[in-house]
């Protein structure tokens, strides 16, 4: 029964990010949930630009945001592996709430009206888009990004939904035994 109310928990948690994430939008969340999770974020898209660093100057750059999506996204993958669904399914939400983190980065990218971490720093997205000749498509690609980011927490959701059901389904009598019907 714990595993079916574990489930549950974590299905309400996740829908209200999901609401909080889509209200704001391409905006940067500036407190409670969305500014925690923007807070792990940063932390792996900074660790992205060291780690991709020796790859050159512009793989340097897009490692930040390809970092703070691929770890999440690697971690689903580990879960799927080890057959944990629900935890892959909260790893997919995470890809998919990093990728509308990255989103809003993005179609900032004109405009660079978001604070950097420090005075003297590049905008990622300015740079990178600056770079493909797409920097008048900003708002565009941001808006793109948000809604992938926005359909992989969906289908996260719609696939921790199956996980509860399939594991209410399961779930034993209070002696133990498994459930008859």
């Amino acid at each position: 029964m714990a595993a079916v109310a574990g489930r549950a928990v974590g299905l309400a948690f996740l829908l209200w990010v999901t609401f909080r994430v889509l209200a704001q939008g391409l905006t940067l969340g500036s407190s409670g949930v969305v500014a925690f999770l923007h807070g792990v974020n940063l932390i792996f898209h900074e660790a992205g630009h060291v780690i991709f660093g020796f790859l050159g100057e512009f793989i340097a750059v897009a490692g930040g945001s390809l970092n703070q999506v691929l770890i999440p996204a690697i971690c689903a993958a580990a879960f799927l592996r080890t057959r944990q669904p629900a935890s892959a399914a909260v790893a997919v939400f995470w890809t998919g709430q990093s990728l509308a983190h990255v989103a809003v980065y993005a179609a900032d990218g004109r405009a660079m009206a978001l604070p950097l971490l420090a005075e003297g720093l590049i905008h990622d997205w300015n740079y990178l888009l600056g770079r493909m000749g797409l920097l008048p498509r900003a708002e565009a690609i941001g808006r793109v990004l948000f809604g992938a980011g926005a359909l992989l927490m969906l289908g996260a959701l719609a696939f921790l939904g199956l996980d509860l059901v399939r594991a209410w389904g399961a779930r034993v009598d209070t002696d133990g035994s498994p459930r008859v019907e």
